[in-house]
């Protein structure tokens, strides 16, 4: 026995008969492919997947909550909730409701009428540094211009013009920048202006404001008779200025009898 499992042992191995290829009914042999070798592929994240804000973003806006910072970077937040990056806010004394559960929650809807240009302008700067900070990227010049243009309107036109022009823009600049488009910050929004701004110009002040026959003032007891009229020169004012202003070119050296827009190039 022990001889015949010796001789099993050094037997050779088996070799299976080659698999003959399967032929066509040309002849030719069929191509066999294996199946794929299935693999995981990771899910890859949305570009405005909401990280949240970093600790180093945290750190430079200490006083604005985090999860406000997150709505800042992820375009989440409205204008109506502009006040929410308002840290004076924080100072002032909250106001209570009581609701119909019997519980109690801040009433915010002073912050949110926003009854003057500065109400607005603070927080919207603190926006424009989040997203500057956020984005690593030279956005500040076209932030820079949106907040000039505010001040410009508020100055010409009616407050609450201007505020429901400011919370459109800014809201249909949050699909913008969705896209990762910010440019549209920088350049007014002409056919808005003329819907919802130019037709609630700022009445011309009377009374206390005239001095003397045929002179107006700009509010602070300084006449606006030696001042060229920025309106002329985008072609916003007929003539004669209702404010006494100098239809010449503004364009600097110049000071021609044509606006700014026909000024040559």
């Amino acid at each position: 026995m022990l001889i015949t499992a010796l001789t099993k042992a050094q037997a050779p191995p088996v070799v299976a008969p080659p698999i003959q290829p399967v032929l066509q009914a040309s002849g030719a042999p069929v191509l066999i492919v294996p199946p794929p070798v299935q693999t995981f592929t990771p899910p890859i994240a949305p570009v405005n997947s909401a990280a949240g804000a970093s600790p180093s973003l945290r750190a430079l806006f200490p006083d604005i909550e985090s999860a406000c910072i997150t709505a800042v970077i992820t375009h989440e937040l409205r204008a109506a909730d502009l006040y929410k990056l308002d840290p004076r806010l924080n100072d002032s004394d909250p106001t209570y409701n009581l609701t119909a559960s019997g519980a109690f929650e801040m009433n915010v809807s002073k912050h949110k009428a926003y009854k003057t240009l500065n109400s607005v302008l603070l927080p919207l700067n603190t926006y424009f540094s989040i997203l500057t900070v956020h984005t690593k990227g030279s956005l500040a010049a076209y932030f820079a211009r949106h907040t000039a243009h505010l001040v410009t309107l508020a100055s010409e036109y009616e407050w609450a013009a201007v505020l429901e022009y400011h919370t459109i823009f800014f809201n249909r600049r949050r699909g913008d920048m969705l896209e990762g488009s910010y440019t549209q910050w920088g350049e007014p929004d002409l056919a808005l202006l003329a819907q919802s701004v130019f037709p609630h110009r700022k009445q011309i002040s009377t009374g206390s404001s005239l001095k003397g026959p045929g002179k107006r003032t700009n509010g602070t007891g300084t006449s606006t008779a030696g001042d060229t009229c920025r309106n002329y020169n985008f072609g916003r004012c007929e003539s004669p200025c209702a404010w006494k202003r100098m239809h010449v070119c503004s364009s600097p050296g110049c000071g021609k009898d044509h606006p700014l827009t026909q000024h040559p190039k």
